[in-house]
């Protein structure tokens, strides 16, 4: 079995691909717990709370359709978010959550690409399926 790379790598966000242009992708999904432990206890004890995360990317703006990314992109912007490792074939595992744009930030270098940084906070669990 081979390495997974990023090279057939899914991203969609409220209906729009961003995996065609995109640089780097990365999600955080924790679960919280609570202390309880009591005065006597020589060990602390936790219970489970909620769960939570977070996802990043960085995509290349590209002419023509930047503009677009760039408002789905925007603020407070709430939509379904899509991804998958290994692409978007049949068969293939895909990861959704309901996700709200927190910020997003873009960059140009003199004579270099016009890049767009989004961070999503999720805003339910993420589901776990197949294309």
């Amino acid at each position: 079995m081979g390495a997974m790379t990023g090279k057939l790598f899914y991203l969609e966000f409220d209906g729009t691909v961003l995996s065609g242009d995109y640089r780097s992708f990365g999600n955080t999904q924790t679960g919280g717990v609570v202390d309880a432990s009591a005065g006597a206890d020589a060990n602390r004890t936790y219970l489970t709370t909620l769960k939570d995360g977070t996802a990043t990317a960085s995509v290349v703006m590209q002419t023509g359709a930047g503009s677009l990314l760039w408002i789905v992109m925007a603020p407070l912007n709430t939509g379904v978010l899509r991804w998958g490792e290994e692409g978007s074939n049949s068969g293939s595992v895909m990861h959704t959550v309901s996700a709200i744009v927190t910020e997003r930030r873009k960059s140009a270098g003199y004579a270099d690409l016009v890049i767009a940084d989004v961070t999503w906070q999720f805003n339910g669990g993420v589901g776990d399926a197949t294309f």
